[in-house]
């Protein structure tokens, strides 16, 4: 196995950012110039927050088999292709052309250039910091690496209940020598809910055979040093008091958040009525921006509501945690439940 957390990061560096969405597919069933708004609204600040990276965890469109849909979202995201921004993305369960079924695979590589590897390595791989990895399933499952303030990173975004094909894929990326001075950001599309939990009785056996199986990669491999995933509908994020095995886990997804002031955590709001939950269905214009403070060993979470135009200032969608734990390139310290301050 590789490490790359014992080497210290450089003090005399800036902050950067990777800009994080996920659950946007009732933008692309609905309200698809909301979605464009959100990617514009990236593209504006790009600068400002020294972004490097765009991750979707999943769950572009509601219907995968509706080719509307598809188009909707590829004007979205090729408003950052045009504008030499990178990303990265993998299928969430809404995505297959049968819902929750991976096996089914998916449209999105032939309905969507932005969703099609080969259309997007190209701009990746132009710039000079960012480089495209690997991709498997026909674009379901997606890798880029970049470099920040002197430091290598990798990201890994996974498909949803990835079978043991993908987490071999996995793997394999985990383990290339190519990648052993890499600090490692692990993205499927579900992981933890929105409670921090693995394994609810709720997931089933795939879901949970994944989780398993993921956890195990993980575990074995001491540059992951962070998770990011959607799919479990809250209305706000989630991220775990301390580091798991030197990892800290967050979650986030909006999709048809209610805004209940009643419910000021929304947790469980995706098995609400459909009576309590929010119309518009706009919850998916979100987008948290982790700030990386390398100077500092500190990651600081923002979150951006491009419906209302405001920062959202609940303390697990405002927060910060050391970005490495203990035996890593910082001193220890529990990941999350610091505020953050707005920028």
């Amino acid at each position: 196995m590789y490490r790359t957390t014992s080497v210290a990061p450089p003090v005399a560096a800036s902050p950067f950012s990777i800009f994080w969405i996920t659950d946007t597919q009732f933008l692309s069933e609905s309200n698809p110039l909301l979605y464009s708004l959100m990617t514009s609204w990236i593209v504006e600040n790009w600068t400002r927050f020294n972004g490097k990276l765009v991750i979707h965890t999943g769950d572009v469109v509601q219907d995968g088999t509706r080719q509307v849909e598809w188009e909707n979202a590829n004007e979205a995201m090729s408003i950052l292709l045009q504008n030499g921004i990178p990303y990265t993305w993998c299928a969430g369960n809404h995505d297959n052309v049968t819902e929750g079924d991976p096996i089914s695979g998916w449209n999105g590589n032939q309905w969507a250039q932005s969703f099609n590897p080969p259309a997007v390595m190209d701009r990746v791989n132009a710039l000079k910091y960012t480089n495209w990895v690997s991709d498997y399933h026909t674009g379901m499952n997606t890798a880029v690496k970049f470099t920040a303030n002197g430091l290598n990173f990798l990201v890994v975004n996974i498909e949803w209940e990835a079978q043991p094909d993908v987490l071999e894929w996995v793997g394999s990326v985990l383990n290339d020598p190519a990648y052993a001075d890499h600090s490692v950001i692990i993205a499927p599309h579900a992981y933890i809910d929105a409670y921090g939990m693995l394994n609810d009785p709720r997931y089933g056996a795939t879901l949970s055979a994944f989780t398993d199986g993921l956890t195990g990669l993980m575990d074995a491999s001491p540059n992951v040093f962070l998770t990011l995933n959607g799919h479990f509908a809250s209305e706000c994020g989630y991220n775990t008091p301390a580091p798991v095995n030197g990892r800290n886990e967050l979650m986030f997804d909006r999709q048809d958040c209610t805004d209940d002031p009643n419910n000021p955590t929304g947790r469980g709001v995706d098995s609400a009525t459909p009576e309590t939950k929010d119309g518009n269905k706009v919850g998916g214009a979100t987008v948290t921006i982790l700030t990386f403070d390398t100077a500092n060993n500190k990651v600081s979470a923002n979150t951006y509501d491009a419906y209302t135009s405001n920062w959202r200032t609940d303390a697990d969608e405002r927060y910060a945690f050391k970005m490495f734990s203990t035996g890593g390139a910082g001193s220890s310290g529990a990941g999350g439940g610091t505020r953050g301050t707005l920028p």
